[in-house]
């Protein structure tokens, strides 16, 4: 019996001395009370914004020529008709262009959005690598 009791109090010892420590960051918390970070959020909704309009504007053009070309349809020839197809559609071809530019994975906003917290990030992530190895957590 003894000895089944002294296996488990050395168990119990060895698991504690490979035991981890751990923390939880709320890094949202953390990014959200920081002045740059504020700062970068209203710079990206500003800059979307500005990019939702002049697309808007685009498309309401586009619809514009639509409803125009279905106003005038009935007396267009079959040539003018085809030339007007397709200048809607060319139209389109640049309205969805713009808006890739704009929006897409790789368009002004995603680039202005990493170029302004980025900085940020490496920064949060900097001072966290440095309070665990302050205080022996391990990442």
């Amino acid at each position: 019996m003894k000895k089944m009791f002294l296996l488990l109090i050395m168990s119990m010892v060895a698991g504690s001395l490979f035991a981890q420590k751990y923390a939880i960051i709320h890094s949202q918390n953390i990014l959200s009370a920081l002045p740059e970070y504020t700062s970068a959020q209203e710079q990206v909704a500003r800059l979307q914004e500005q990019y939702q309009q002049k697309l808007q504007t685009e498309y309401d053009a586009l619809e514009g020529m639509f409803q125009q070309y279905q106003k005038q349809k009935a007396t267009l020839t079959a040539q003018q008709r085809l030339t007007y197809e397709q200048e809607i559609l060319d139209r389109e071809k640049e309205v969805k262009q713009l808006q890739e530019q704009y929006f897409g994975q790789e368009g002004t906003l995603a680039k202005t959005t990493e170029v302004l917290f980025k900085p940020i990030q490496e920064r949060m992530q900097d001072t966290v690598r440095e309070i665990a190895e302050r205080y022996g957590y391990s990442m």
